[in-house]
């Protein structure tokens, strides 16, 4: 779209197309809300779920040739949602019934794993390529969120300066390049998953197992200091309601944009310069730095337009990696040799 273009369109619009071009991205593509999320009212059977998940093996990765290149339109995860909050609501229901303490843990897992889990499923059926197994999946969700939560703590406490000047907002700086050292560390080495899709699925793993290692903790802080459980219930509720904004679609834009420029090669600094990298990083940094701020605006504004800025980042890097594995589909070589 030209600049002129972009000029008869109104404000909103024109703001989302400049969005989606940051980093010489090329907009969303085929991307279309209402079909997007088309896939969650169509029946869909137990085989169809088993095919979702098995795949990434070596008998059940498709050939490049097999891979469908039509805009996907994801469903399970809206399964997996639905499925974690009749979960946890029903651990919440026992307690208050029995008032065992012996099902808070129940509560806190539950709860501050559900939609996280939920939305990285989304990503995990964006992967088109289908190459990716669960088990590489849940590896990184556990160790990645281990490893990244270390290293931020690990820099928080030598950057206390930071802490004096910015306040919470420096979470921004720290833990999104805390997050992609830490998949970079584990993915080092690894070169069976060179796409873009492949960096959005990987980095939102790490992403999500940190929100939900982190939701974790401060539910059970409020749930300690308060010693209120509805307090604690309410403190799993909104961090829930709030993840699919935040560290998981972070994650998965820096994985992107990462693997982008890498294109199956190894990590060097260099990359980091790259402004097909550092400019959609930038901007998920800058929302993570203005979520913890102090600023705020009426009916949540403040994490709904920061939301919705880095889903923007990322559809626009889904349709990079669309682009890309169609242009391996016509014989053309995408990789570093």
């Amino acid at each position: 779209m030209s600049v002129k273009n972009e000029k008869e369109l109104g404000p909103v619009s024109e703001a989302i197309s400049r969005l989606s071009r940051v980093g010489d991205a090329d907009g969303l593509g085929q991307f279309n809300f209402s079909r997007f999320f088309g896939g969650i009212n169509k029946p869909h059977t137990e085989e169809e779920v088993e095919k979702s998940l098995i795949v990434g093996t070596s008998s059940t990765t498709p050939s490049i040739n097999e891979v469908d290149l039509e805009y996907p339109q994801p469903w399970l995860f809206f399964r997996l949602i639905i499925g974690s909050i009749i979960l946890f609501y029903g651990f919440v229901f026992a307690y208050e019934q029995f008032e065992n303490s012996n099902l808070i843990p129940g509560v806190i897992i539950t709860g501050s794993f559900a939609v996280p889990i939920s939305t990285l499923f989304l990503f995990f059926e964006l992967n088109i390529r289908r190459n990716i197994h669960l088990w590489q999946v849940l590896r990184l969700v556990l160790f990645g969120g281990l490893l990244s939560l270390l290293i931020a703590l690990l820099v928080f406490e030598n950057t206390d300066f930071l802490e004096d000047s910015m306040g919470a907002s420096v979470a921004g700086l720290v833990e999104e390049p805390a997050k992609l050292g830490a998949l970079l560390l584990l993915m080092k080495g690894k070169r069976k998953y060179p796409y873009i899709l492949n960096g959005l699925l990987l980095g939102a793993s790490v992403g999500c197992g940190f929100a939900a290692f982190e939701s974790a903790g401060y539910a059970l802080n409020v749930g300690l200091y308060s010693r209120s459980f509805d307090s604690l219930v309410e403190n799993i509720q909104m961090r829930g309601l709030l993840s699919p904004f935040a560290h998981i679609v972070w994650s998965g834009v820096a994985g992107a944009a990462l693997w982008r420029v890498k294109k199956a090669g190894d990590f060097y600094l260099g990359l980091l310069q790259k402004k097909e990298f550092y400019m959609p990083f930038g901007i998920i940094v800058a929302c993570h730095a203005i979520w913890n701020s102090t600023f705020s605006l009426p009916f949540m504004g403040k994490y709904i337009i920061c939301g919705v800025v880095s889903w923007i980042i990322a559809l626009s890097l889904v349709n990079l990696g669309i682009k890309q594995i169609a242009s391996e589909k016509k014989g053309e070589f995408i990789f570093r040799r």
